[in-house]
């Protein structure tokens, strides 16, 4: 697909439409979650943000974080070597088409912990040990029954373990406890499933413009974790039912960083993202804040230092805005603190 040919607008504002960041919302968190394919969930608690805004009476965050932990929505390492939720019922076959290719870039970081050569043997003891517990595991936990069989495992080491065992099919996560993911066996939560990997590469295909376009085989490759020339034969095949494309000026919106209107592309420059070296986005460890659909600032919110003291939403300008582009911003801001059921003070950062 070409995307020289469209207004860039046009682009921005057919992606919200097809993400119900503008119109209807999607009806429940299993349409929003089906439609969009996959959603990154790198950061878990500004991620809640993204379902909850795309669906319908805007869940709480504790409906949301139960529907992952337990219902049909599941948070797992799958197309690229980083968190997504996605349907339980989608986890397999995803797995099996691109679980091997995150296997092989892994290969390097197994190597550098010494743990390649091991790698099978532990991911088949990590089994054993969550599958003989009486409740859900954290990663720390893991360890710790590791190292009661004489195996040694911290940080990176441990986390290269864990995230093996889940592309392997032994483990998926559970309930959190707290701030940490906890583990279970994975056929305790996926079903089984099995297709063909060309029906699987087009069925993802469909997934990713249905709820992502307009975009290329090159942004497709990059979101799914394929080759370019996979990414091309499934587009071949795939066709978009066409919506009236609106226009992305008049919106405002605070995003996660890792929101799929953004993350979900190779080229961003839709957007206008910084970025750094090799395209990742540079924007100072904030959220992002949109106005008309490009980068207009960044948010992020800090925990308070005493418990009673209200959390700080603070968002930083990258250009100068009048009073009416920081009202539309508020506007937004104020759904979020809504979200956010807790007591909040926004407050701007200009920069000096």
């Amino acid at each position: 697909m070409d995307l020289s040919t469209m207004p860039p607008d046009r682009v921005r504002g057919e992606r919200m439409a097809r993400q119900r960041l503008v119109g209807d919302p999607f009806p429940d968190l299993g349409s929003c979650v089906g439609t969009l394919g996959a959603v990154q969930f790198q950061e878990f608690e500004d991620s809640l943000w993204s379902l909850a805004r795309r669906t319908k009476d805007r869940p709480s965050r504790e409906a949301i974080t139960t529907e992952i932990a337990q219902g049909d929505l599941v948070r797992h390492h799958v197309l690229r070597p980083t968190w997504h939720v996605v349907r339980a019922e989608d986890l397999g076959w995803m797995l099996d088409l691109t679980a091997p290719r995150i296997v092989a870039q892994m290969r390097s970081g197994l190597r550098s912990t010494g743990l390649l050569e091991d790698r099978d043997r532990l991911v088949g003891l990590v089994g054993e040990i969550v599958e003989a517990a009486d409740a859900p595991l954290t990663r720390k936990e893991i360890g710790a029954a590791l190292a009661t069989r004489g195996i040694e495992l911290k940080g990176q080491a441990l986390g290269h373990v864990t995230m093996s065992a889940e592309l392997d099919k032994v483990v998926t996560t559970g309930p959190r406890r707290g701030s940490w993911d906890t583990f279970v066996p994975y056929a305790s939560r996926i079903p089984a499933t099995q297709i063909d990997r060309d029906e699987a590469l087009v069925r993802l295909a469909s997934m990713y413009l249905a709820g992502h376009a307009p975009a290329t085989a090159h942004d497709f490759a990059w979101w799914a974790g394929l080759t370019v020339t996979d990414a091309k034969r499934a587009f071949a095949q795939v066709e978009t039912d066409p919506i009236e494309a609106p226009s992305s000026d008049g919106t405002a919106f605070l995003l996660s960083l890792f929101d799929e209107l953004v993350i979900a592309y190779q080229d961003r420059s839709h957007y206008e993202v910084p970025t750094a070296r090799d395209g990742i986005i540079d924007v100072w460890g904030g959220n992002l804040a949109l106005l008309d659909g490009v980068v207009a600032g960044t948010w992020r919110r800090l925990k308070p230092k005493r418990r009673a003291d209200p959390v700080l939403l603070e968002i930083t300008p990258s250009r100068a805005l009048s009073p009416s582009d920081r009202e539309r911003i508020e506007t937004d801001a104020a759904s979020l603190i809504d979200h956010l059921d807790t007591t909040v003070d926004l407050q701007w950062k200009d920069p000096a």
